[in-house]
């Protein structure tokens, strides 16, 4: 097996979700302001993305685009929504022409580490966005973002997105037949020696997800590690799923790790002989974490990157149900 350090995956990835950067590369020139009912002058949020923009969103496919609020700091009021779940408009541009426009509302995903974290900052993810839109060709694209914080004078910003062909990508694609992804279960951990990184393992290590593919149910994949923690933006995705899993009948999920042998390296990433687990390499994946919605025939019909909450989660099982 291909041997990788973790600052190599994230490299690699080109991620866009990485604390500081995002905010840095998508938040200059975010210079608007707002003033308020007291005459107080209110700063423009800083916007992220929270998709991988290296050769992830297709063109011609409906994809859900992730991107984040955050309050930057410092002295001076900021233009944030009035409520965790306000809704704010995003239109979708090219070359100045509006293609849609949606209203997409705010979650709000608490950042609770769990087991064994090195020191490592994270900008202050103030609510998330799940977008979802259709970019007809490959090229680049705008989302203009317009926030309302309750003053009557919405303040606008733009996130550059970029879609590539369809062609062009390795990581699996709404629409798509699924790969049939062979992932360690109790019995046969298959070489990785953290089968669930959760201090408490989760229950989803009980069968292999290419099993799981034939027998004629939906399912679900969540490639994520709970204790190794790779992105700015990584909520508690497995104890969510494990929230989400309890309200949802019929649909049968996984998770599996990230690296095959943290042991091995004491936890250490930056250890030469640090490895993907398999089924990382199976699903071509460049980042994490990632869930992948399965129908019961083996198409995959949505991909969920990077942020979620419980209600994202429970709406995703639902329709597969």
């Amino acid at each position: 097996m291909a041997r990788i350090t973790r600052r190599r995956f994230l490299t690699r990835s080109a991620s866009a979700v990485t604390a500081t950067a995002a905010a840095t590369t998508f938040g200059g020139g975010l210079s608007a302001v707002l003033l308020g009912g007291c005459g107080e002058q209110l700063r423009a949020p800083d916007v992220a993305a929270l998709f991988n923009p290296d050769r992830v969103l297709a063109a011609g496919r409906p994809q859900r685009i992730p991107f984040a609020l955050i309050n930057p700091g410092g002295e001076g009021g900021v233009a944030l929504p009035s409520t965790d779940d306000a809704l704010v408009t995003v239109e979708l541009i090219r070359d100045g022409e509006i293609l849609d426009r949606i209203e997409v509302a705010g979650h709000v995903v608490s950042h609770d580490h769990v087991g064994e974290v090195g020191d490592h900052q994270h900008s202050d993810l103030y609510r998330y966005y799940p977008a979802r839109f259709t970019m007809p060709e490959p090229g680049i694209y705008d989302l203009m973002i317009s926030v309302d914080s309750g003053f009557g004078n919405p303040t606008s910003t733009s996130l550059p997105v970029q879609a590539f062909d369809p062609a062009d990508i390795t990581v699996p694609l709404p629409g798509d037949p699924m790969p049939a992804v062979a992932t360690p279960t109790f019995a046969d951990p298959a070489g990785v020696d953290r089968l669930c990184t959760r201090p408490d393992p989760c229950p989803f290590h009980e069968d292999s997800f290419d099993t799981l593919m034939t027998n004629g149910r939906p399912s679900a994949l969540l490639v994520a590690t709970p204790a190794f923690c790779s992105t700015a933006y990584c909520g508690p995705v497995v104890d969510t799923m494990i929230e989400a899993s309890a309200a949802v009948d019929g649909v049968d999920i996984v998770h599996a790790e990230v690296y095959a042998n943290t042991d091995e390296v004491d936890g250490n990433f930056a250890d030469p002989a640090i490895r993907l687990a398999p089924a990382v390499i199976a699903a071509r994946l460049t980042f994490e974490p990632v869930l992948f919605l399965v129908s019961s025939d083996g198409v995959l019909v949505d991909r969920i990157d990077n942020v979620f909450d419980v209600d994202e989660a429970i709406d995703a099982l639902s329709a597969l149900a």
